[in-house]
């Protein structure tokens, strides 16, 4: 492995450091003792000076050492402050290529099998990399960046590093180590020709595995100015943080459909913000930078700040629940909260006439308070909805013990919605959660043969495309009026 033989280099210059000037001193010091005619004590005092400054000169660089230790003991990978350094000198500008693997399932390994056994699991993860990239690029250097992630440098075509990502994953994905499970992500980024900062590298590997899910690289492909804004990482943050400080936002307004009244009365708001020459920037693009700089709280702030202007600047209809997402994170901080609260006691909008629509991956260990804060919103009068409903999120869990509003369905419910099996299942949920007085919003809907369908399942709101485009908001005040 890569990082064994650059450790085993870096022991072999330590041996030398340390020997090589010993062995110097104790030749000076037997030159000195016996070619100076000098007292017995003069001699042992210059011996013992010396054996002192050898010992103390050995453990000096052997505490050096070790406070530069460059393997990780688990892997024997780099360890994540090694790899940093080492990357700084290592990487090429538009040659080198760089490979997140994650082991995904790692705290599920510790957690069944114990951490000795997710141990040797990584430690053999670590191995399998090692051995399959080396059989097409030669030895490569990898690193731990942490958990079950890690970093693999490979110099070659990026659409060549593609290929041999593809194959190791259809080959290791969900196969098993020591009897046990494995389950891995992956993503690639070719080094670009000016390196802002590593962490934003890293950030952009993480944010193409659990955020973009490889659309940002398709988009990135597509768009000069979008592949120009992720090469300068900091200069698009910066954008981002501007936008939203100035309150840089584009709103629309996607009519929802009652299915029982056939009014529209509710409408769901899309947003993008813009940079300073009015370009927008699409959410895939700007939610992972939000996320990484802290910003929830600002953003979602900005977004019903701006919501309220249009409404009261264009005179939109008040009959309308307007929906909006807002980040759970933002929701759960009392400040953020209090400054929301705060916006509705100066406008003539409603709490009652907004929806607040949550959408979490992972569940909130907190149930029990994250349920009293959703209550205070709902003394109110504010509506709470779970979005993407059904699909790999927390919200099927919080719904046991949170009382919320409306369900906003996953879209793989109306794609699939030939399907038996999922036809089934949002039947069944529509039922459960109609018996429970929670209303059903059934999205994507983007064919008018579908509409029928979903009407007799028992929805009681459908939106998409068939039903109603996103609208600004003249157009939107229009639609609603016709």
């Amino acid at each position: 492995m890569y990082a064994l033989k650059e450790d085993k280099k870096r022991k072999f210059y330590l041996a030398l450091r340390v020997s090589l000037p010993v062995i110097i001193l104790t030749a000076l010091l037997v030159f000195v003792i016996f070619s100076e005619h000098k007292s017995f004590w003069y001699n042992l005092f210059i011996l013992l000076g010396g054996i002192f400054v050898s010992v103390y000169y050995i453990f000096f660089l052997i505490f050096a050492e070790l406070r530069e230790k460059i393997i990780d003991e688990t892997t024997s990978t780099f360890n994540r402050k090694y790899l940093t350094a080492f990357l700084r000198h290592y990487l090429k500008p538009n040659k080198s290529v760089l490979v997140l693997i994650s082991l995904d399932n790692i705290k599920e390994i510790n957690e069944r099998y114990g951490i000795e056994n997710g141990d040797k699991v990584l430690k053999d993860f670590a191995l399998l990399i090692d051995r399959f990239f080396s059989k097409y690029f030669g030895s490569v250097p990898i690193g731990r960046l942490q958990a079950g992630d890690f970093i693999v440098v490979v110099e070659g075509d990026e659409e060549r590093v593609k290929e041999v990502l593809d194959e190791f994953m259809q080959k290791y994905d969900n196969s098993f180590l020591h009897n046990i499970e494995i389950k891995l992500f992956a993503s690639y980024l070719k080094v670009p020709s000016f390196i802002d900062n590593l962490q934003s590298l890293f950030d952009q590997l993480y944010e193409e595995i659990y955020y973009c899910k490889g659309k940002c690289k398709s988009k990135a492909k597509q768009s000069r100015l979008y592949q120009k804004r992720k090469e300068n990482s900091k200069e698009f943050e910066r954008q981002i943080a501007q936008s939203i400080q100035e309150h840089r936002l584009s709103l629309l307004f996607q009519p929802i459909r009652n299915l029982h009244t056939r009014r529209f009365d509710m409408a769901e708001i899309l947003v993008k913000l813009l940079d300073e020459e009015g370009n927008l920037i699409h959410p895939s693009q700007f939610i992972p930078v939000v996320n990484r700089l802290g910003l929830e709280n600002a953003f979602d702030l900005a977004l019903t700040q701006e919501l309220l202007r249009q409404i009261k600047q264009e005179k939109l209809p008040l009959g309308v629940i307007y929906s909006l997402n807002l980040s759970p994170y933002s929701v759960r901080n009392r400040r953020f909260t209090q400054n929301f609260f705060d916006l509705f006691d100066s406008v003539v909008l409603s709490p009652a006439q907004v929806a607040i629509e949550l959408f979490e991956i992972g569940i909130y260990k907190d149930i029990g308070y994250y349920k009293k804060v959703l209550e205070g919103y709902k003394e109110r009068g504010f509506h709470i909805a779970f979005d993407n409903f059904g699909s790999c999120n927390a919200s099927v869990e919080y719904i046991k013990s949170i009382e919320v509003d409306c369900i906003h369905f996953d879209k793989f419910f109306t794609k699939h919605l030939d399907n038996p099996r999922y036809r089934a299942l949002l039947t069944h949920w529509i039922k459960l959660f109609r018996d429970l007085g929670i209303k059903s919003v059934v999205k994507f809907i983007d064919k008018e043969e579908m509409i029928a369908s979903i009407q007799k399942i028992g929805a009681d709101y459908i939106q998409g495309y068939a039903v109603a485009k996103p609208l600004d908001a003249k157009s939107f005040k229009s639609f609603v009026g016709e």
